[in-house]
């Protein structure tokens, strides 16, 4: 597909990503209401609730970079979304080598 026909796209694609971030952030608002009692109460966080807001963080991030140009890969639709760009902290016991190359990745790049 041609730059100028994926510039147009990014202008309906634009409205469908801003409803669905809409109500994610609806609903990850409630997460973290939920994830602060239960921290307070229990003393740890909840891996599951964790783990919604983390995948959140990253759709958020790979829609950000496809309406920003940084990128021509449409997210949820075939392409990035939903994969994580930086492991949740209850990976990192399992995953500490794959989060230190990317948290140097990062680095290089800032």
């Amino acid at each position: 597909m041609g730059e100028r026909i994926e510039a147009l796209l990014r202008i309906p694609l634009a409205i469908v990503y801003g409803v669905i971030l809409y109500a994610l952030n609806f609903a990850v608002g409630l997460v973290v209401i939920v994830q602060f009692f239960y921290t307070l109460i229990l003393g740890r966080r909840h891996e599951g609730m964790a783990r919604f807001a983390n995948s959140y963080a990253s759709f958020q991030y790979h829609v950000n970079r496809y309406q920003l140009f940084c990128t021509n890969e449409k997210p949820l639709f075939g392409g990035p979304g939903w994969e994580e760009v930086l492991p949740c902290d209850f990976d990192r016991k399992e995953r500490r080598q794959a989060y230190e190359e990317l948290r140097d990745k990062f680095d290089q790049i800032v």
